[in-house]
This record gives structure tokens, sequence and C-alpha cells, in this order.
């Protein structure tokens, strides 16, 4: 039985020599970046265990991001949600953005967002890999309106 914090379709890990590149999906754009960040937080922690942790998590975190475009404001999330994990020691594992297209000062998109996850617990969580950073290389994303989908792509360097 699979967690339902982590369920089919919703990102997957495509095949490279010594990163992670992660294809997330979502119908919306806001979609696509809730599952990035989960992808992202799967590829440090197993995720999909059962016994690992909980979908009603007791902690809840407010995250902004800000980009001059699509791909920085995925770069500036991904970052955000990653340093949450290391530097907070909280293991997220529910997202929920909001996107907005708006001129703030040299910002062309702001993302509002609510993360919900527990306190990492090395005897309870499976680390699988450290994460060294977020990367524009191989970065995309991908609005293919006729079949109501987003993709994001991203590298990951590991």
């Amino acid at each position: 039985m699979k967690d339902a914090c982590v369920s089919e379709g919703r990102f997957r890990y495509l095949d490279h020599m010594t990163d992670a590149v992660i294809e997330a999906y979502g119908g919306t754009l806001d979609e696509a970046f809730e599952n990035s960040a989960l992808g992202l937080v799967n590829t440090m922690f197993d995720l999909t265990a059962t016994s690992n942790i909980s979908c009603s998590a007791d902690k809840e975190i407010q995250i902004e991001a800000k980009g001059f475009d699509l791909q920085s404001l995925l770069y500036d999330w991904l970052e955000k949600v990653m340093l949450v994990v290391l530097m907070q020691h909280i293991l997220l594992s529910d997202f929920k953005v909001k996107i907005y297209e708006e001129k703030v000062g040299d910002y062309s998109y702001i993302l509002s967002g609510i993360a919900k996850g527990e306190r990492l617990n090395l005897e309870k969580h499976h680390y699988k890999i450290e994460v060294k950073a977020i990367t524009y290389h191989e970065m995309e994303i991908k609005e293919e309106k006729e079949r109501n989908r987003v993709t994001t792509r991203f590298l990951l360097d590991l």
C-alpha cells in the first residue's frame, strides 16, 4: 500500500548519470509547483514508505517565493523548500501554493505557499541522498493547454 502523500503521476525521475532530473506534473501551474516540491523532498527522503511520515503533519510553514519569470520562481520556491528541510529540520510532505502574476518591484511572479510536515527524525525517516543545490540547468516549464497539463523539469545537483 502506498502512502497518499506520494501518489502515482505527480512526478517522476528521469535518467541522469550523476544528478537527479525531476519531471513534475499538474493540471495547473500551482499543482505542478506543488508536485515539484514533493519530488525534491522525495529525492532527499523516502516519502513513499507508509511508516515514514504522516499526511496529517503537525508543522505548517508559510513560504513565499518571487521570480522574474516562471523559471526563477520555480528555482526560488524549490530552494526555499530545501532550506526549510535542512535548516528547520522539518520533513515537508504536503504543499499548497498559489501563483500570482503581478509586478512587485523587480519581480513579475509571486508564489504564496503553505507546506506541511513533521519534525525530522532520522530514526523514523529514511534519508536517501544529499541535494547540494537546485540548478537552472535543463530547467523548463511547459503548459499544454490542449491536454490541461503543466510540466516542470529541473535538475538537482547531488
